[in-house]
């Protein structure tokens, strides 16, 4: 099979606007996901003034410059962070400098497209728009950039965090350098993180062993649910899945046609769709045969194709038939935030004998396990 690599850097949108002139100050950013080359319409600005006098930042959503359809992610520092320290103007020299951290407030680490490898761009902050000068007179341009490159126009300067940042981490602090003559009283520019995020994906509750319904093959009943424990939504497009049984790992199914995941959301996918033959499981995605999951040793997983790299998302197996694979049972992660590879462990348990689904399945697809333990 020909795997193809994703489209999937993400850009975190924020407009900062900062005044130029001496004193400290902390420019926050605020900012949506958006999912590969999608016209600025679909992004989500924030203007924010800054007032030297009383170093304070106030950030107000802007509104698309068109009518842009995807769903937009907002709240004040609700995803990264951008924050200023030592800011200092040197007439002589004629550089007004500051001082920028990028602190990520999402679930998902960032910098990283699993969580391990690092993203080879980094996490890059690019200037979307200008700077421009809103009082005084004179010029003003970037100095001392990392580099440049097309993004959403062409030739952008940005500077670049080469480092994963796990969740509510802070960078390291990268010194931030404009060049404008001392006619300049203040300026304005648009800053965009792009950068790779990790999909924090959580294979959550699996029926390896169905219980046959109307004389259908107990396999067509088999399914996983998926559950996103991330803050951003997640397409499972394009991503990878497959078993290993004692025979082997078998071919990776590419997951073909759109499947998203909200924050917070589950997805199952299964055999089939076909609810009279599959014992009532809402299956939101069809593999075919392609996964046949065994009573005993086994073992799923879900991966990213990145390059020529596959990169597992999440793993679990599983021994005990009588444990993991009871008879229309579905065996059930008590929380997502546990640690999920052994099926067979602690951290998971048979689904309760009031989850019902279809016409006597017991689990509970597509909804809050019955075992949840907060």
């Amino acid at each position: 099979m020909n795997l193809r690599p994703l489209a999937s850097r993400r850009w975190l949108a924020a407009a900062v606007l900062l005044a130029a002139a001496c004193g400290d100050q902390q420019p926050t950013a605020v900012q949506r996901p958006v999912d590969g080359d999608v016209p600025e319409t679909a992004l989500q600005a924030f203007d924010c003034t800054a007032s030297i006098h009383s170093s304070s930042v106030s950030c107000a959503p802007a509104a698309p410059a068109g009518a842009g359809s995807r769903s937009i992610l907002g709240g004040q520092n609700s995803l990264l962070k951008l924050t200023s320290s030592n800011v200092s103007y040197d007439a002589g020299t004629e550089i007004f400098q500051f001082d920028v951290t990028v602190q990520n407030l999402l679930n998902e680490a960032m910098g990283t497209p699993d969580g391990t490898v690092p993203d080879p761009q980094g996490i890059r902050a690019f200037f979307h728009a200008g700077p421009t000068v809103t009082s005084g007179t004179g010029s003003v341009s970037v100095a001392n950039a990392d580099g440049v490159a097309d993004i959403t126009g062409e030739e952008q300067p940005y500077f670049a965090y080469n480092e994963i940042l796990s969740k509510d981490e802070v960078s390291s602090s990268k010194t931030w350098q404009l060049s404008a003559p001392a006619s300049v009283g203040s300026v304005s520019f648009k800053i965009y993180i792009e950068t790779d995020v990790q999909y924090l994906l959580v294979i959550n509750e699996v029926l390896a062993n169905p219980a046959n319904y109307n004389t259908n093959p107990d396999v067509n009943g088999e399914w996983f649910e998926v559950y996103n424990a991330g803050t951003l939504k997640v397409n499972l497009q394009n991503l990878v899945i497959a078993d290993s049984a004692q025979s082997g790992r078998r071919p990776y199914h590419l997951i073909s046609s759109s499947l998203v995941v909200p924050s917070g959301g589950y997805v199952v996918l299964g055999q089939s769709t076909n609810t009279t033959a599959n014992g009532g499981v809402p299956v939101d995605y069809a593999y075919g045969n392609v996964i046949a999951l065994a009573n005993s040793l086994d073992a799923l997983k879900i991966a990213r194709v990145v390059g020529t790299d596959t990169l597992t998302l999440d793993r679990v197996q599983y021994a005990s038939a009588a444990t993991s694979a009871q008879d229309g049972i579905s065996r059930e992660l008590k929380n997502p935030l546990l640690d999920n590879s052994n099926m067979d462990g602690s951290n998971w348990a048979s689904a309760l004998v009031t989850a019902v689904y279809g016409p006597g399945g017991r689990g509970t697809p597509k909804a809050q396990n019955s075992t949840y333990t907060p």
